[in-house]
């Protein structure tokens, strides 16, 4: 234990101070923990997070405590210990000291309260997240080693990690974004455990499997993160479909694309087809948005990877891209120069149109005659001719960009004088 905390936890420490006090006079003891002091006993600052504090006061004496100064008071997660509350402009997620264990046959954890603190760090996850900070008068508290693991750049678990990945097998996967995010190196205990306990994944809710796997996504670089997947075997209880993918080109790829859920999600099937791309993301029980536009992505860089630079044939993708066009460009450069591949033909893509930018609307082409316009010079009544006219117009407007209504009548006459009118 240490006399002194981290610099950067002042202004945690300063927010949490009244908080403190007010715990005090209840009997009880507050404590900062979570991503807050390991960013700060890293030399980080974990600037605008919510703080998360762990305390020996049981939920209802919580809210009792800072009903009297929050503005706003959330309780949703009460029974599992943990009260939120906006105090003075700051958000709190304040979690009664606690012990939680997987049943191996259900999803959702059993939680026990207890009194010490050190017994609630012993099971945390891993040692750099097995700190706290006595909110009341800045003592650092590490009785499993956190800090020199940090600086020795190590992950391990405060108890066996067998019983630590028992108690929440999503940890297994949570140590890839730790090894991602601060460069550490799991020890030998942690790549044992991981290696023959992988299939305890399956008892934790797809939700959090996914939305675990975006935190890593979402890195500056994960690259590291899925090296641990992959050695481990736990990217195939994940995104088996990647599973025969070099690692090094898995994470090299993410770290190009855009840090967005939607271009990183994407990168992940590079090598794939859009319909593996929209079943894995199902799978992970993706939102219909994430999954729309991850695959739109997937599928317009392969489109672009096959389209010319023609005013045609730019118009063509364009008008059909299921993405935005300029996000589709963005990614396939960004994926065509973490693999290496040329980027001759985007860049050209790209030129022409930027080009016919200047000229037309090539992102939002109106066409020339409405369905009533068509039917009034073609004579025509409501049914199928009107849209294949219509049809008609828009393949005018890709082959030779926008034309007037005088232009589209005379063109639509024509055909009708066809036999193409027919449909024959």
């Amino acid at each position: 234990m240490s006399t002194a905390a981290p610099d950067a936890l002042s202004a945690a420490l300063a927010a949490s101070s009244g908080l403190a006090r007010l715990f005090a006079a209840a009997g009880h003891r507050l404590y900062l923990v979570g991503g807050v002091v390991r960013e700060a006993v890293a030399g980080r600052f974990l600037a605008d997070a919510d703080l998360d504090c762990t305390t020996d006061a049981r939920p209802p004496d919580v809210r009792r405590i800072v009903d009297r100064v929050a503005t706003s008071v959330w309780a949703q997660g009460e029974r599992f210990g943990t009260i939120g509350c906006v105090v003075d402009g700051q958000a709190f997620e304040i979690t009664t000291h606690r012990a939680e264990r997987y049943d191996p046959r259900s999803r959702k954890p059993t939680v026990t309260f207890g009194d010490d603190v050190e017994q609630d760090l012993a099971r945390r996850d891993f040692t750099v997240n097995a700190m706290a900070v006595d909110a009341a008068d800045g003592r650092l508290l590490d009785p499993h080693g956190g800090r020199q693991d940090l600086a020795a750049r190590l992950l391990r678990t405060p108890l066996d990690p067998e019983i630590s990945f028992g108690d929440d097998p999503l940890r297994m996967l949570r140590a890839a974004r730790f090894i991602a995010s601060h460069r550490l190196v799991p020890d030998d205990a942690v790549v044992e455990a991981v290696g023959h306990m992988g299939a305890r994944l399956q008892i934790v809710a797809v939700e959090r499997v996914r939305d675990e796997l975006e935190k890593l996504l979402l890195l500056d670089d994960p690259s590291d993160g899925f090296g641990f997947l992959f050695a481990t075997g736990l990217i195939e209880r994940i995104l088996a479909d990647i599973a025969h993918r070099d690692p090094a080109e898995v994470g090299r790829v993410a770290a190009a694309v855009a840090a967005e859920p939607v271009p990183r999600w994407a990168s992940l099937f590079v090598r794939h087809t859009t319909a593996t791309a929209a079943g894995c993301l199902r799978g992970l029980r993706g939102s219909n948005a994430l999954v729309s536009a991850a695959a739109g992505l997937v599928g317009a860089r392969l489109e672009l990877a096959g389209v010319g630079s023609s005013p045609q044939e730019v118009r063509g993708l364009v008008y059909g891209c299921p993405v935005p066009v300029d996000e589709a460009l963005a990614f396939s450069r960004a994926v065509a120069t973490a693999l290496g591949e040329s980027r001759a033909g985007l860049d050209s893509f790209a030129a022409t149109l930027a080009e016919l930018r200047r000229t037309e609307n090539v992102d939002r082409p109106e066409l020339p005659l409405d369905g009533d316009e068509v039917m009034a010079a073609l004579g025509l009544s409501p049914g199928p001719e009107v849209g294949r006219a219509l049809e008609l117009l828009r393949e005018l407007t890709i082959q030779d960009g926008p034309i007037d209504k005088v232009e589209a009548t005379e063109a639509l006459r024509r055909w009708q004088a066809s036999d193409y009118c027919s449909g024959s």
